[in-house]
């Protein structure tokens, strides 16, 4: 017999007729030694399916770096044309970004009550607050996407959690969602000159408090977990690390100040801050 799928990566082998391997995993097939029942051999398995998935992650983050400094790089040109196009459209992917990820949704579980489908996380919020600011000189705005963004959207980046891996349909959607949020927050200060005061980043952890207060309520009369403010993410995120509900809550407002704070080191010399450049006008 064969064991069935690792449905989670450290999951024992179980006997079975047929061998069902992830999608990327029937692409890049490992060695017919590697999948036995034996003690090694899952060993070795489970070496190999991290190896992958690392490479994976890597190439992907490699190419929203590249994406990035593209997009940065012709948000400092210096045809006006040029960068308010840039700044447009980079608004736009923001914006649009909400679409794939609702379908992938519906592509996972086509039988997922409407509850779970209305754009109410956080890194949904976040786009919409993105594409905004982009499009909007508010420096208060800009700052929270900037500080929100940073602290919480890029750990999801980071820790990612999705239903399947590479190359389905969620695990582009993902990235593409959480990866543009991420350069619209980068674009901010250096191709718009957006720069925060000194205490702006109180502004970010008010708003982040905000959204939790108000998703909470939605979540406990939709049997929903928007924000994550019911439990932490099935999968496994850095929030399991600071205790349970509702500690966890109350927890990460203290490595998020710091992060915030950390985050403001860079913009010192502006003690008032800049609003910076807005769309169609220098």
């Amino acid at each position: 017999g064969m064991p069935k799928p690792f449905r989670h990566r450290f999951a024992m082998p179980e006997r079975s007729s047929k061998v069902h391997l992830p999608r990327f995993l029937q692409i890049f097939p490992p060695p017919p030694a590697i999948i036995s029942q034996k003690g090694a051999g899952l060993i070795r398995a489970v070496i190999y399916l991290d190896v992958l998935l690392l490479v994976n992650f890597l190439t992907t983050a490699l190419f929203l770096l590249a994406a990035g400094l593209c997009l940065v790089e012709l948000g400092q040109s210096y045809k006006k044309s040029v960068r308010n196009r840039t700044t447009f459209w980079l608004g736009t992917a923001c914006l649009l970004s909400l679409v794939p990820d609702l379908i992938a949704l519906l592509a996972d579980e086509p039988d997922k009550s409407w509850e779970w489908l209305l754009p109410l996380h956080f890194c949904s919020v976040m786009q919409v607050a993105c594409a905004l600011s982009l499009w909007i000189p508010s420096r208060i705005l800009r700052s929270i996407v900037y500080y929100c963004v940073l602290c919480a959207t890029l750990q999801g980046l980071v820790t990612p959690s999705v239903a399947h891996d590479f190359p389905s349909w969620t695990y582009f959607a993902f990235f593409f969602s959480h990866g543009v949020t991420v350069i619209a927050a980068l674009y901010l200060p250096l191709a718009l000159q957006w720069k925060p005061a000194r205490w702006d980043f109180l502004w970010a952890l008010l708003f982040a408090n905000l959204y939790l207060a108000a998703v909470h309520p939605v979540n406990k009369f939709l049997g929903t977990n928007y924000g994550f403010t019911v439990s932490t993410p099935a999968s496994g995120s850095v929030l399991d690390l600071l205790g349970a509900w509702p500690w966890y809550l109350l927890w990460m407002q203290i490595p998020a100040l710091i992060l915030m704070y950390l985050l403001t080191l860079p913009f010192r010399h502006y003690p008032k801050g800049r609003t910076g450049s807005s769309l169609f006008r220098n």
